[in-house]
């Protein structure tokens, strides 16, 4: 691993032992002692939420007409999804990851099953952006409505009927890199993709919601075992905050330390207590590591099956 990556997971380190020791390890512990109750059932959604991405990335490529064992999509997923959990690149590995390993014949429906899942959550962000404003007596409201409006462009491009990297390559005709070009060919591809098959993406999105819901039971199941009050509003508020964590603290591998502070800190935010936010960053985390475990098991298997054939 790169010295560069390794002072990076140490910081992260550090924060997560800073944030720690401000609550007190005692509170902490007994919390997670409560929260660790709850990981078969975060592992039981995380599960139902896997098997919806899959069933949609799925659709999307049988409407191109591109056969895969659902077996081999879980694993493909599960894998990438390991890789870029590790890396500081993240999505930037995880993607192209995914599409080699089903074949680049599947770069324009993996593309699809990616936006279109991110339209999804972008749906969710909103939401809990607007109940985030009300749990938080409309503090802080200038960084939500910066997130909105960035999710709301990022929607609209993906939304858009018309293609935006094709029309900037050919202006720049002879002068255009590799890499626009290249990007304008997907571009053109997908928005082709969504135009010929509007029923497919439309039961995708919906596969979508069903897995941004599912996200936010995780959230429903801590609160039950922690016994803190369920308030629709305030659930959707703190996953809204989770997702700006995730956004954040992308570029630290795994998210070391970062999960776990801006939960802390989000929790604290809407009036609970921060050893909760702890408690729920580390759950996940636990949740993470092993459907990470799950993925570079079946890659490895992958590898070794290939290498003996």
């Amino acid at each position: 691993m790169h010295k560069k990556h390794v002072a990076i997971m140490m910081a992260g380190l550090g924060l997560f032992g800073f944030v720690a020791a401000k609550m007190g390890w005692h509170a902490m512990v007994q919390e997670l002692e409560t929260v660790w109750l709850a990981l078969p059932i975060l592992l039981g959604l995380s599960s139902a939420r896997m098997l919806l991405q899959t069933l949609a990335w799925s659709c999307a490529l049988e409407a191109d007409g591109i056969r895969a064992s659902f077996g081999q999509l879980i694993g493909a997923r599960a894998s990438s999804h390991g890789i870029g959990y590790l890396s500081v690149l993240g999505p930037l590995i995880s993607e192209p990851m995914r599409i080699s390993l089903v074949g680049q014949s599947s770069a324009a429906a993996t593309l699809i099953d990616t936006g279109v899942y991110w339209f999804s959550s972008g749906v969710f962000a909103i939401l809990g952006a607007i109940c985030a404003v009300g749990c938080m007596a409309r503090q802080h409201t200038g960084s939500l409505i910066a997130m909105v409006l960035t999710t709301v462009g990022g929607m609209i491009f993906i939304a858009g009927s018309k293609p935006i990297l094709p029309a900037l390559a050919r202006k720049l005709a002879g002068r255009a890199p590799a890499w626009l070009r290249h990007g304008a060919e997907m571009e053109t591809a997908v928005r082709d993709f969504r135009g010929r098959h509007r029923g497919v993406v439309r039961k995708m999105f919906w596969m979508g919601i069903a897995c941004q819901a599912l996200m936010a039971a995780e959230i429903v199941a801590i609160f039950w075992c922690l016994k803190l009050p369920v308030h629709c509003t305030v659930i959707l508020a703190i996953e809204a905050a989770n997702r700006v964590v995730k956004a954040v603290g992308g570029w630290v591998p795994a998210r070391l330390g970062t999960d776990e502070s801006g939960m802390a800190a989000a929790f604290a935010t809407f009036g609970l207590p921060s050893a909760s936010g702890l408690a729920l960053a580390l759950a996940r985390r636990s949740r993470d590591l092993a459907e990470v475990a799950l993925g570079l098991t079946w890659l490895a298997l992958r590898t070794r099956s290939r290498k003996l054939s």
